[in-house]
């Protein structure tokens, strides 16, 4: 036993802390996102107010994602994680007893939630951007395993853990637990020692300056470049219709109960989980940035059938899709971190959480639109022919660069090398 513990990634103190906070954290994310969908319906909101509600989260965190690389690049990313965990620990506090006075208006719950989407803003560059800083490249695949899962695990405990407390109690509970965890994240956040990258820049914070001196290193590499656009794609066909088009797909076309809606949008988090679990004993030849593209296309395709109105097809369908991203977010996070400088890693990644921020409120705000005008099933179906297009648009620059000097990005270099 104390063999394995030594051989295992949970043998390094840091990685370990920061693993718990932040698993706690994201499951409490998982209580808040059931726990937004709650409070609407209780307020006579509907798909719009859904809409608007996730729009409210995500376009404050898609302009402090510019800045948020830029900081992370001067300061110390686990400096950044744990005042960004406490500051969202205040704002759903106060979410809490604006909830408990019978106080809260939709407008205040846009404010409240832009406050969260703005601290979230420089949370993720620094989420994304620690890893390598916490363990040895030998060790960064099977790290970013792990700590790209805890979202997707949050997905699937949460929602179906926070269904069934809220409800056994209250919404307000719901948001109590998110709230804790949010805490506990934090201090675990200020116990955790990372190595720096002390640069001679330190002092200077030139935002635009810096900003555009990580952009054009994204832009200027093509393999970065033509990857990024096809995970912005594919977040545009997946994440309107799996968090605001499902709910109400469950509701009304598969006629679950609003307590058992959790289940159904957990299975994308379990298959998720899965399929970065499943990463290591992959081949190394199929761990490669052209099998992303693959990957994105099968995605389209299972994707497909959650527009057939069954509850079991509709569970598998999204948990196959979710296995697939699963492996191939590793993919795109791990070749993304082993061939970037450390000291450009924060820009780089903001970059790289822009690109999958950045179609979320387009995203959500046409999947509430359209949920108004068409039927629940042909959202998926348009959702899914976008998916597969978007991984075949990829495959085919990855044949046209089949010349160039980073072809071994496509095919023959792995994971870490």
């Amino acid at each position: 036993m104390k063999r394995l513990m030594k051989n295992s990634i949970f043998a390094n103190k840091n990685f370990s802390l920061f693993f718990f906070g932040q698993s706690l954290s994201t499951i409490g994310d998982g209580f808040q996102q059931i726990a937004i969908i709650y409070l609407i319906f209780d307020m006579g909101g509907r798909g719009s107010e859904m809409a608007f509600s996730q729009l409210s989260l995500f376009i404050p965190r898609i302009f402090i994602l510019l800045l948020g690389g830029v900081v992370v690049d001067r300061l110390n990313a686990r400096q950044i994680i744990w005042t960004t965990d406490l500051f969202r620990f205040i704002v759903v506090t106060i979410l809490v007893l604006f909830i408990a006075f019978d106080s809260l208006s939709f407008p205040l719950l846009y404010i409240l939630l832009s406050l969260s989407g703005f601290a979230s803003g420089l949370f993720y560059p620094a989420f994304n951007a620690i890893v390598p800083s916490l363990v040895e490249v030998t060790e960064l695949e099977r790290a970013n395993a792990w700590v790209q899962s805890i979202s997707q695990a949050a997905i699937f405990i949460g929602p179906p853990l926070a269904g069934l407390v809220i409800s056994h109690f209250d919404v307000s509970t719901g948001f109590i637990v998110n709230a804790l965890t949010y805490l506990i994240a934090s201090l675990t956040g200020i116990l955790i020692r990372n190595k720096e990258i002390i640069t001679d820049r330190i002092k200077e914070l030139h935002i635009l300056k810096d900003f555009l001196e990580g952009f054009q290193q994204v832009w200027n590499a093509k393999w970065i470049r033509t990857i990024l656009l096809v995970n912005l794609l594919g977040g545009l066909a997946v994440v309107g219709p799996l968090q605001i088009i499902l709910p109400l797909y469950s509701k009304e076309v598969l006629g679950i109960e609003t307590s058992q809606m959790g289940i159904v949008m957990a299975t994308f988090g379990i298959g998720s989980v899965l399929g970065m679990m499943m990463i290591s004993r992959l081949k190394t030849e199929y761990k490669t940035i052209r099998m992303f593209y693959i990957l994105e296309i099968f995605q389209g395709v299972i994707l497909s059938f959650v527009a057939i109105p069954s509850l079991w097809v509709v569970i598998l369908a999204v948990g196959l899709v979710g296995t697939l991203n699963g492996i191939s977010s590793i993919i795109m996070i791990s070749k993304i971190q082993s061939n970037i400088l450390m000291s450009n890693l924060g820009r780089t990644m903001s970059i790289v959480s822009l690109a999958s921020f950045g179609a979320v409120p387009i995203s959500q705000v046409l999947s509430g639109w359209i949920s108004e005008m068409i039927p629940l099933n042909f959202v998926f179906v348009f959702s899914a022919f976008l998916l597969f297009i978007s991984g075949l648009f990829g495959v085919i620059i990855s044949k046209r660069n089949s010349s160039d000097k980073t072809q071994k990005l496509y095919d023959n270099e792995t994971i870490g090398g």
